[in-house]
């Protein structure tokens, strides 16, 4: 019986080791993974890739959907050279106003103050077409040029021309008879031959338009309306407010003026908001005279008649 030992499953046997049966063992699997080589070597021939000439490289179109791209819009124009800020904007007026004291500022165009511009019919304030079409419009994105109607350069309008009168024959009796009876019964007699009657007057039509702020160094700021008309393709500035505004500018007709604009647009520094947009700022500024060394933030205090006055109360926001 051969030996065991504690804990062994089962006994211990002992072997003979052969020699030849070792090198035939060691023979065999020679040949078994010579035959495994083989065969893969094989397979691999089979699926191996055959070059060949290399066909012409596809065109790549770069293109994309209309809609992917906003419109483009002019780079903001340069400075005008010979043309200084007004005195106090950066220094008291752009923080009175909560904008950025480094906002560029755009040179737009000067005129002189007319008539209708001070003219309580008229309620409106010019800006020269020049300006707006080589300044203006370049700091404005496209919501911005559709709401003062500046988005395209429509076609103007002609105007009809004045129709001749016509005079009419004289009326005859029975129309003199059907007027006293009219007048009799309250309505309003026919017009005599050869006037006209007196025509109802045409509303004026609503433009609507961009908001913007109109800027005036002592007057301070007055939220209006900016819009260019079809039938005469001007930009005006107007909207409730706008003449009492402009009479504490102490604008006269004949007065040179200057018109700049600044606009604050977002800017945002990882994921936090520094400064939101703000509305298009007009200012005007009036040229010939020496300007004063201040302005409505840093002038003396208005006279208590002035400030019992609710009309020239200074709106900033």
């Amino acid at each position: 019986m051969p030996p065991c030992f504690a804990g062994a499953k089962r006994p211990l046997e002992m072997v003979v080791y052969n020699p030849a049966a070792a090198a035939a063992a060691q023979n065999k699997r020679a040949r078994q993974e010579e035959a495994t080589t083989s065969s893969s070597s094989s397979a691999g021939a089979a699926t191996a890739m055959v070059p060949h000439a290399a066909a012409e490289a596809p065109t790549v179109l770069d293109v994309a959907p209309l809609n992917a791209f906003p419109p483009l819009r002019p780079p903001p124009p340069p400075p005008v050279a010979g043309r200084e800020e007004p005195p106090c904007l950066r220094r008291h007026f752009l923080a009175a106003l909560g904008l950025r004291a480094d906002l560029p500022v755009h040179f737009i165009d000067e005129k002189i103050v007319t008539g209708t511009d001070l003219d309580p019919h008229q309620n409106r304030f010019r800006i020269p077409g020049a300006g707006v079409k080589h300044h203006l419009r370049a700091i404005l994105t496209p919501r911005e040029l559709h709401e003062a109607n500046l988005l395209h350069d429509p076609i103007p309008m002609p105007r009809n021309p004045p129709r001749r009168q016509q005079l009419e024959p004289p009326p005859s009796e029975p129309q003199n008879n059907a007027a006293a009876a009219a007048a009799e019964g309250g309505e309003q007699p026919p017009p005599p031959p050869g006037k006209r009657g007196k025509v109802p007057k045409k509303q004026g039509k609503v433009h609507g338009g961009l908001r913007v702020k109109l800027v005036d160094l002592l007057a301070g700021a007055k939220e209006l309306l900016m819009s260019r008309w079809d039938s005469s393709l001007g930009t005006v500035v107007k909207g409730g407010g706008y003449l009492d505004f402009v009479r504490r500018c102490g604008f006269c007709a004949g007065d040179a003026v200057e018109i700049w604009a600044f606009v604050q647009r977002r800017i945002r520094l990882f994921g936090a908001v520094l400064c939101d947009d703000s509305l298009l700022h007009l200012l005007v500024v009036k040229k010939g005279q020496q300007q004063p060394p201040w302005c409505r933030c840093c002038c003396p205090p208005l006279p208590t008649s002035a400030a019992a006055n609710p009309s020239t109360k200074f709106v900033m926001a």
